[in-house]
């Protein structure tokens, strides 16, 4: 019951400054997941007419939040649920892949959309990272999503100790947007550091200490 009454808590605290939308969100085929990281994704398929789905607050979709209330057990995944039921997508993709919610969204075994994350963050550590983001969504082996495409081959490596999920090494999709052109006679290397926060040399957290230093 405490642990009921912190949700509704939350909920409030959430849904108190957030725009009601009081009509179905509309069919589409394509669902993105997180208005935040839907791009570049929108602009890829564009042409499929995908429906972007707001997680952040910036709205949320009051008849799906009703639908969802019976389930309100299951938190934010009854609501993701409800949603997608009334969109009725045959894709969702999200590049939000640390956020334990999409990790759910294959749980019922009657989905007939499939559900592709797409890695947005350098993963140092899959098998401690990882674990640690998705806490929340409990064990492993209930992890459930169809794909996820990651930018080397570690995750995928890997990926089948901790999920039930394919991994495929696709490389980032920021990368195309870097405009180089090399020299003549000249060898280049591009680095891409995707994170660095100052409090992983303090915690001794970060495995890239020596390419932070040894970029010039």
């Amino acid at each position: 019951m405490k642990s009921f009454f912190q949700f509704l808590g939350r909920a409030y605290k959430y849904f108190r400054g957030t725009k009601r939308v009081w009509r179905k969100p509309p069919r589409a085929d394509l669902l993105i997941i997180d208005r935040w990281t839907a791009s570049p994704l929108d602009e890829m398929f564009a042409h499929h007419n995908p429906h972007i789905m707001d997680i952040r607050g910036e709205s949320v979709n009051m008849l799906a939040l009703l639908r969802a209330v019976p389930k309100i057990h299951l938190g934010a995944v009854a609501y993701l649920e409800a949603y997608i039921d009334f969109v009725k997508p045959k894709l969702i993709l999200s590049r939000t892949d640390n956020n334990a919610t999409l990790w759910q969204l294959k749980r019922r075994p009657n989905s007939t959309y499939k559900v592709a994350l797409i890695q947005n963050g350098w993963r140092l550590d899959l098998e401690f990272e990882m674990p640690m983001l998705l806490g929340s969504a409990g064990r492993h082996t209930q992890w459930f999503v169809d794909q996820v495409f990651t930018y080397g081959p570690t995750w995928p490596a890997q990926i089948a100790r901790t999920s039930t999920a394919n991994g495929v090494a696709a490389g980032s999709l920021l990368c195309n947007s870097i405009s180089w052109k090399a020299s003549s006679g000249q060898s280049q290397t591009i680095a891409l550091v995707s994170t660095f926060r100052s409090e992983y040399l303090k915690n001794q957290l970060d495995l890239g200490v020596q390419l932070y230093l040894g970029l010039n």
